[in-house]
C-alpha cells in the first residue's frame, strides 16, 4: 500500500465520537462517529441531500466550526455528512482531535457491564452501540426477540435495551418473559421505541418495564445516561 492509499484510507477511517454538537448554530444534537472526511450525527430533523450545514464540535475547550454537505438523512436515526471547503488549519485540527480520541482510555465507574441491545434497525443499533462502547460497556446485539432470549439464556446480562415492534418475537413478549421469570425479573429493561403513544407507554410500564424512552426525542447519548443511572442504582442496592 503506497502513501496515497494510506492517506485515503485514514480519511475515511471512522472512530466513535459521541459528543454534544451544534448544527447551524441553533440545533443541539449528538455526533456518533468521526473521520477526516466527515461524521455521522444523530438527529430527528430531516436535512435535504447535498445541502450544506455548519457543524460546531468541541475542540480543546473551544469550538471548531466546519462546513459539511449532507450525504443522506434518516429522521429519528441520523445523517451522514462530508466535510467541504476545509482549510489546512481545520484539517490539522480534525486530525489532532482524532489522534487525541484514539489515545484516550475508555472507562467509567460502571464500565464492563454487559448490555443486551435488542434493535432491528441496523443504523439505530450501530449508533447506540457506539455510544455504549465509549462508556466502556460490553454490548451484546440482537436483531429480534428470539435472538434476545437466546442471549439472555446463554449469558449474564446486566441491563436490556429493548425495541418494541420486531419480526420473529416483539419486544412486549420479551419483556413479559423477563419480568415473569424469577431468574431475570430484576434485570432492568429500558424500552426505546418510535411508537410512543400514551396507551403504549402504559402497556409496557404495566408489563414491568423500568423506563420508556421515545426514539424521536432520545439521542444515543441520552440513552446512555439512562443506562448509567439504572446500573448505578443497581450497584448501590447491592452494596447496601
Amino acid at each position: 500500500m503506497n502513501s496515497e492509499d494510506i492517506k485515503e484510507r485514514r480519511k475515511y477511517e471512522r472512530i466513535s465520537f459521541v459528543e454534544d454538537i451544534l448544527i447551524d448554530y441553533s440545533r443541539t444534537t449528538t455526533s456518533l462517529d468521526l473521520s477526516e472526511g466527515g461524521m455521522y450525527i444523530s438527529t430527528v430533523q430531516f436535512y435535504e441531500k447535498n445541502s450544506v450545514i455548519d457543524v460546531i464540535i468541541p475542540f480543546k475547550g473551544k469550538k471548531l466550526t466546519l462546513k459539511a454537505q449532507v450525504q443522506y438523512s434518516h429522521p429519528g436515526i441520523g445523517m451522514g455528512v462530508m466535510f467541504v471547503a476545509l482549510n489546512d488549519m481545520q484539517k490539522a485540527h480534525i486530525r489532532e482531535l482524532i489522534e487525541s480520541i484514539k489515545k484516550k482510555p475508555a472507562g467509567s465507574a460502571i464500565s464492563g457491564k454487559d448490555i443486551l441491545l435488542v434493535e432491528d434497525n441496523d443504523k439505530s443499533r450501530k449508533a447506540i452501540k457506539g455510544a455504549l462502547f465509549k462508556e466502556g460497556f460490553s454490548v451484546i446485539e440482537a436483531c429480534n426477540g428470539l435472538e434476545a432470549m437466546k442471549s439472555i439464556a446463554e449469558r449474564h446480562i446486566d441491563l436490556v435495551i429493548l425495541d418494541l415492534y420486531m419480526k420473529e418475537m416483539d419486544g412486549l413478549k420479551v419483556l413479559s418473559l423477563l419480568k415473569t421469570d424469577m431468574k431475570w425479573k430484576d434485570v432492568p429493561v429500558i424500552i426505546c421505541s418510535a411508537y410512543d403513544a400514551q396507551n403504549i407507554r402504559d402497556k409496557v410500564m404495566n408489563a414491568g418495564a423500568d423506563e420508556f424512552l421515545s426514539k424521536k426525542s432520545t439521542s444515543p447519548a441520552n440513552l446512555v445516561q439512562s443506562v448509567r443511572l439504572f446500573l448505578g442504582q443497581c450497584t448501590e442496592a447491592l452494596q447496601e
